[in-house]
């Protein structure tokens, strides 16, 4: 699950899982549709094609006819099943259907113009394109450049979801293209996303959704294999560090501090207790995923209420900034300075070069 931040709202859930339209009909009667709620389709198990751009209920199988003909861009019976899908949203109490796209490989420019031109005949003001892009789009200005002029002009509102086995945003550079990508498409969107989804905001986009979980977080390439848990160990439990701005594992976390003292959170959830108190098990996890909803809520709201612009970014480059100065003050009391990595894409969102 995601929670949502919107241009006028962040009162809002993306939901995921194999649960989650049965799951967003029961919260659409319980809010009795007062809060703003969306279906991730997770439709990224497989590479989109020009003969299977998105992931239908039925697909067609090796030498069957392209969804895109001569003289039609998009079949009947596809653009019936894809109105179908998003419907199946609809119904259930979805503010706007999410495409079930498949996973964009970089670089593939056919998929992408599939990709488009079948969401050309659906309702812009009831239907979200969802763009689920390789992290190596943001990596060659070329394709990047082809994208934005390929989703140039589609009125309907884009949903961004990147791609990549570890952090998408780890290479140099990324972050830039990121913001082109947000700057250059009107009704843009990020999900699926961790605190980029702030810098996204801050930066232009229509709305974001955080994920709670670091799967939620990302979008794993097709044939990606989940790190292994080690030996006697089913979940892994990630905390968001306030000062640092950044996810720790928890044994990560108590590695890091050693003897120094323990850091104290007095978010709404921690209450002053130590960050260093999280075990991997399903409680803390639980636990942990809620005070990282505390703790980046509040950035959320400062940007909110700052007004879009230069003085949204300057608010948002401001908290960056103390986080990076919060790093590099972690970094010299620590036995092994080295340990402490500063991330590539927080440097970035301070304003430094990356």
């Amino acid at each position: 699950m995601g929670t949502v931040l919107a241009a006028d709202a962040h009162d809002g859930v993306v939901l995921c899982g194999a649960a989650a339209l049965p799951t967003a009909g029961i919260l659409h009667r319980r809010t009795q549709g007062g809060r703003l709620q969306l279906v991730d389709p997770d439709t990224y198990g497989g590479n989109a094609t020009t003969e299977q751009p998105y992931q239908l209920g039925r697909d067609r199988g090796p030498g069957q006819e392209s969804l895109f003909g001569q003289d039609s861009l998009f079949g009947e019976d596809e653009l019936s099943l894809l109105r179908t899908t998003l419907n199946a949203q609809l119904h259930r109490g979805t503010v706007a259907g999410l495409t079930p796209t498949r996973y964009i490989a970089g670089g593939d420019r056919d998929a992408v113009s599939a990709v488009v031109e079948g969401a050309r005949d659906l309702d812009p003001d009831r239907n979200i394109l969802t763009l689920p892009l390789d992290y190596k789009w943001l990596r060659v200005p070329d394709d990047l450049d082809h994208l934005i002029t390929a989703l140039t002009g589609l009125p309907h509102v884009k949903a961004v979801a990147l791609g990549a086995a570890m952090n998408p945003l780890t290479t140099r550079g990324a972050v830039a293209a990121l913001r082109h990508l947000i700057k250059s498409v009107d009704r843009i969107a990020l999900i699926r996303t961790d605190l980029a989804g702030l810098d996204a905001y801050a930066h232009g986009a229509l709305f974001v959704s955080i994920g709670m979980q670091t799967s939620m977080r990302h979008v794993s390439p097709p044939g990606s294999v989940p790190p292994r848990l080690p030996e006697g160990r089913n979940v892994t439990t990630v905390v968001l560090h306030p000062q640092l701005m950044d996810y720790f594992k928890a044994d990560r976390l108590r590695e890091h501090y050693g003897r120094l003292p323990s850091p104290l959170c007095h978010c709404p959830v921690c209450h002053g207790r130590s960050l260093l108190r999280f075990e991997h098990c399903a409680s803390d996890r639980e636990e942990a995923n809620r005070h990282n909803i505390a703790t980046w809520w509040p950035w959320a709201d400062e940007l909110q209420r700052t007004a879009p612009g230069a003085a949204r970014r300057n608010a948002w480059q401001q908290l960056c900034r103390d986080a990076l100065v919060a790093v590099q003050d972690l970094r010299e009391e620590l036995a092994n300075p080295g340990a402490l990595e500063t991330p590539r894409w927080l440097t970035a969102w301070a304003g430094e070069s990356a």
